[in-house]
């Protein structure tokens, strides 16, 4: 018996967890998991510090900087390699090239959605400062999303759920940076390092479950969407499709170095992270390698 705590309780953020329990893909592979819903990242990675669970799902970014900060967690494995953010552009504005001399707005400074924002809209060929302003503090999506009706703002980074509500308003879709920005873990699993150290068996096994998900969305997104209707918690049909098709190629458990990586340089920690040994000190790799191996 395991728990898993999750932050977020959308589809897209869970999925391949929900599909564990439902299909009894963890217990096949001898784990009864336990969900537990905790709001907000540091109350899950507090509650996995004091040992109320054994895993939980977290945002790439904040579990390296806890972690730099002397935490002793380590990353288990991947869940979702891919940045769920597509910027959004307020009325009128209709092409990345509209946002020449125009304001994007985002959370707070040194967060994911400035990250991905910056970066994103560097591979299509705009300069922060230079073409376009950053503001912080616009808030959270319901508060950004005002921002851009009222024209504060002129483009903000979305989730694919908050993304679908957006289009249904008539907000123009600018691109998903998802797609411009690669080799970036958005969300991974976090556990103890005194946990993946006595029972490594137990992390592989979980992983596979989570894979066994994985490779249903590629096989059988039918079988899929049929599993999450009868849950009757995550919308109507239409939305629960549109998760289930976006999402299917885009799980995974591996994680890498290079990965690491990454999300060290955008939670810009460098300094930190040589200073601990470097992207090693911060996951293990070999639970994933193993259950990608051995997964049926």
């Amino acid at each position: 018996s395991v728990t898993f705590a999750y932050q977020t309780p959308t589809l897209s953020s869970t999925l391949p967890l929900v599909l564990g329990m439902e299909l009894g893909f963890f217990a096949a592979e001898g784990l009864e998991v336990k969900p537990v819903f905790i709001i907000g990242g540091p109350t899950a990675i507090a509650a996995l510090i004091g040992g109320d669970v054994d895993y939980t799902l977290a945002a790439a970014v904040p579990a390296v900087r806890a972690i730099a900060q002397g935490a002793p967690l380590t990353i288990v494995g991947g869940i979702q390699p891919y940045i769920d953010y597509t910027l959004i552009g307020a009325k009128g504005i209709s092409t990345v090239n509209d946002l020449k001399g125009k304001v994007v707005g985002v959370t707070g400074a040194g967060g994911i959605a400035e990250f991905a924002s910056v970066e994103g809209l560097a591979k299509k060929g705009l300069v922060r400062d230079k073409d376009y302003k950053i503001l912080y503090g616009v808030g959270n999506s319901p508060a950004r999303a005002q921002a851009l009706e009222a024209g504060r703002i002129q483009a903000s980074p979305f989730s694919f759920m908050e993304k679908l509500e957006l289009e249904r308003k008539g907000f123009p879709v600018l691109f998903d940076i998802g797609k411009v920005i690669t080799g970036f873990p958005f969300v991974v699993i976090v556990s103890t390092r005194r946990k993946a150290e006595t029972d490594p068996e137990g992390t592989v096994s979980l992983l596979k479950g989570m894979k066994r998900g994985m490779d249903l969305l590629k096989t059988d997104p039918e079988r899929v969407i049929a599993t999450v209707l009868k849950k009757k918690s995550y919308g109507d049909p239409a939305t629960v499709r549109k998760v289930v098709e976006h999402f299917s190629d885009l799980y995974s458990i591996s994680i890498t170095k290079g990965e690491i990586d990454n999300v060290i340089a955008a939670a810009r920690i460098e300094t930190e992270a040589k200073k601990l040994g470097g992207a090693e000190k911060f996951f293990i790799g070999t639970f994933a390698a193993r259950a990608l191996g051995q997964s049926r």
